[in-house]
């Protein structure tokens, strides 16, 4: 069965049967059923189409004395009868005369229809003297239609052709094959357990049931009337046995309800029935033969209850008898309501009996997913679809009869508002009906990222474990919840539901989550979905923290760094100065730092134009202030609008004002030029004077500097993927600050950890030399 609950059944010699059990083996139960079935499918074929046929479809009306021909198959022997027409007799084509006048009754599907014993009697001798024509080389069909009346002379073929048997034979041959074959592979997979062995059962009982009843309601006009009499016995005792076999089943499945010992009781009140019958002590077959099939699934019913109560405290078990016991009812049931009851009311079944055995496979096909245990934890979802679709077909055919026979509408008119009624009324109330049967304690999906966001920026790690089992108790509400000891790298379900598998996650380890939902429900694959979403959601988030976390970290150090490197070194020559305003002019130069840091800590980008205006006016003041005059072109890079990080426009600020203050300091030059260029996303500002120059090449300087000047500039630079160039002029000095515009090119460059510093070499007897002393002295000098 789908699963072996807290009550499994032991092998136990005595329970069923003396006969060894180590000869069981899958293969060969497996093998013998498929060997079953091709000798119950060859013996079912034989049967059905080596009787003698007319190639005529043939109908019951109203009016007695005739049947209606309503198709001819042109290629069979009658393929010059008219149509539609009434077949009225059937004889012998000899001198013997023989003349059978047909009935309607004649053409009677499933002879549990027919009222009484005696009525069967008449019923089998017709159909013997019907068969015993057909046998015949040749015979006469005497025939009405609208020309007249006209004997046709036939000679039945035989085999009848394969094509020619109808639907019905195909539901009831792939019934009983899938059945057979279903019990055989749940008895393979465990032939020791009492509960499999009575569904294989089941299953037998549904293939002799269907098999005998495709031969008989399946042919063409009449088999020999002994040969049905057996027929409609294997019939009988396959109905009654199925129902016996289920009834037991239910009495120990999913838990044990009595001692094996009064599973005998079923088996003798089929066998007084069945005794019954053969003896005919009731007049009225139907109640020999009917009743006691609607009895047996009445005793269904309430067993699946019984069990259902005992299962209360087993989510394994009652998931098994959620799926179980509704296919039974869903396919047994709609059996007997569609074929059974209305025969006991007098009343014509629903639907003809051979396609109505097609619910007998939903039984076997539907356990199919949960016999194998395998997502045995997803029944809960698919007995909920199934109960509610087949509810809404119960609903709509009672409506229908309600209001077609209690209010006297017409069928279109009562069905009409009956589909409506379905339509606004029952469909909307799904998922009150999943709530109310499927209780969950969810948190909203708009909800569930916020208390992820809650658990992930919790204050301390303990704080975040602490958030995490709340949430996860909020979701599944487990009895059991406890750390695992190894990794678990994706959400696992275990133990067929019971429990569930999470990798580590908001400072967690790994953990195991058993018995959901107090222990009333199992785990499904929908809880699987929703744990690796929430999982995945909470790494996301984490992943986010720690880089919002990261960020926090570098600003500060960024602040820390610029307040040292700029500010710092900035005030700290001011204590050195002797002139007043000299004073003021480093005191302006540390307030500048100081505005640009805090415009960085708003977040603030910057458009290159702006920063070039500010620089060109900043120069302009600084330059004036010391007698230097400022050649600065307006150039393309001034109108530019592309907005430049925090990262970029700082670096691009702080170069130049350094490299102004060293022209202001140390070059005695009288005029400075100054041209900004952009290109390929990446700026190039270019400040040359004509004052006394460099002796050495700072960019060879080996990172012996100790000031704050250069040093910064190399650093940034070296950061943000920028270079720092000394070109070789003819007078005076000239320097070139190269930077990329954006951040994704800047953080490339850095991941590099490889300075983009360079320097132009100078020929031989040029001024420039690779003294590291020589640049400190003339950068750091103050």
């Amino acid at each position: 069965m789908p699963v072996r609950t807290g009550s499994a059944y032991p092998s136990s010699r005595g329970e069923i049967e003396h006969t060894s059990m180590t000869h069981w083996l899958p293969n060969r139960i497996m093998q013998t059923a498929a060997l079953l079935c091709v000798g119950a499918c060859a013996l079912v074929f034989w049967l059905t189409l080596y009787q003698p046929w007319l190639g005529i479809t043939l109908a019951p009306q109203a009016e007695p004395g005739a049947v209606r021909i309503i198709a001819v198959n042109l290629d069979g022997p009658s393929r010059a009868m008219p149509v539609p027409s009434r077949l009225v007799a059937i004889g012998a084509a000899d001198a013997s005369g023989e003349r059978i006048v047909l009935e309607p009754g004649d053409l009677s599907e499933e002879p549990d229809m027919i009222e009484s014993f005696a009525m069967i009697a008449r019923f089998m001798e017709r159909q013997s003297a019907l068969a015993r024509l057909l046998l015949q080389p040749r015979v006469a069909l005497y025939v009405e239609a609208e020309r007249g009346s006209h004997e046709m002379i036939v000679a039945p073929a035989r085999p009848r052709p394969i094509s020619d048997l109808p639907s019905s034979f195909w539901v009831q041959l792939v019934t009983g094959l899938g059945s057979l074959l279903l019990g055989a592979w749940v008895l393979a997979l465990r032939p020791r357990d009492l509960p499999t062995r009575l569904f294989t059962l089941a299953g037998v009982m549904i293939m002799t049931s269907a098999y005998a009843a495709a031969i008989y309601s399946s042919r063409e006009f009449a088999i020999d009337g002994g040969l049905f009499r057996v027929l409609a016995a294997f019939n009988h005792i396959g109905a009654l046995g199925f129902g016996a076999a289920m009834i037991s089943l239910f009495l120990i499945y999913p838990r044990r309800l009595v001692s094996p010992r009064v599973l005998w009781i079923p088996l003798v009140v089929t066998v007084v029935i069945l005794a019954a019958d053969i003896l005919r002590v009731q007049d009225d077959q139907t109640l020999v033969s009917q009743l006691p099939t609607m009895l047996y699934m009445l005793a269904i019913i309430v067993l699946i209850g019984v069990q259902w109560f005992a299962t209360r405290r087993d989510p394994r078990g009652r998931a098994a008898l959620r799926w179980l016991g509704l296919s039974v009812i869903v396919g047994a049931g709609a059996f007997v309501m569609l074929i059974i009851a209305p025969i006991l009311v007098n009343t014509a079944p629903v639907m003809q009996q051979g396609h109505a055995f097609g619910f007998f496979l939903l039984i076997y096909a539907g356990l199919a997913l949960g016999v194998s245990r395998y997502r045995l934890f997803d029944l809960d979802e698919w007995a909920f679809r199934v109960m509610f679709y087949t509810g809404g077909v119960a609903l709509l055919l009672a409506l229908d009869a309600l209001l077609l026979y209690v209010m006297h509408l017409q069928h279109d008119v009562s069905f009409s508002i009956a589909l409506l009624a379905l339509a606004f009324i029952y469909l909307p109330a799904r998922d009150s009906l999943r709530a109310r049967l499927q209780p969950r304690n969810r948190i909203e999906s708009h909800e569930l990222f916020h208390e992820v966001v809650d658990v992930t920026f919790a204050a301390t790690a303990q704080e975040r474990s602490k958030r995490w089992h709340g949430l996860l108790r909020r979701l599944f509400d487990p009895l059991v919840m406890t750390p695992l000891e190894h990794a678990v790298t994706d959400v696992e379900i275990g133990r067929e539901g019971l429990e569930v598998r999470l990798p580590a996650a908001a400072d967690t380890p790994a953990l195991e989550l058993r018995y959901p939902w107090r222990g009333e429900h199992l785990f499904g694959s929908s809880d699987r979905d929703l744990a690796r979403e929430l999982v995945r959601l909470m790494r996301y988030v984490e992943v986010s923290r720690d880089a919002f976390e990261r960020g926090g970290v570098e600003e500060r150090r960024r602040i820390a760094r610029d307040l040292h490197d700029d500010v710092g070194a900035r005030l700290l020559s001011g204590l050195y100065k002797t002139e007043v305003s000299d004073t003021h002019r480093v005191l302006r130069d540390a307030l500048a730092d100081i505005r640009t840091i805090v415009s960085g800590l708003s977040a603030d980008q910057l458009p290159l134009g702006q920063v070039i205006a500010a620089l060109r006016h900043e120069a302009g003041e600084r330059l004036a202030a010391a007698g230097i005059d400022l050649h600065w072109p307006l150039a393309a890079a001034d109108e530019s609008t592309e907005l430049l990080d925090y990262r970029i426009y700082r670096s691009i600020v702080s170069a130049h004002r350094e490299i102004v203050s060293n022209v202001i300091r140390h070059a005695r030059a009288r005029r400075v030029e100054v041209t900004a260029t952009q290109q390929d996303r990446t700026l190039s500002i270019t400040i040359a004077d004509d004052g006394i120059g460099i002796g050495i090449d700072p960019t060879h300087a080996g990172g012996s500097t100790h000031g704050s000047g250069l040093r910064g500039i190399i650093r940034r630079l070296s950061d943000l993927g920028g270079s720092f160039v000394v070109a070789p002029v003819a007078h005076g000095s000239a320097f070139e600050i190269r930077i990329p515009l954006t951040a994704d090119a800047a953080t490339t460059a850095s991941a590099a950890d490889e300075p983009h510093i360079r320097g132009v070499s100078s020929s031989p007897g040029s001024s420039y030399n690779t003294s590291a002393e020589a640049t400190q002295r003339m950068y750091d000098r103050s």
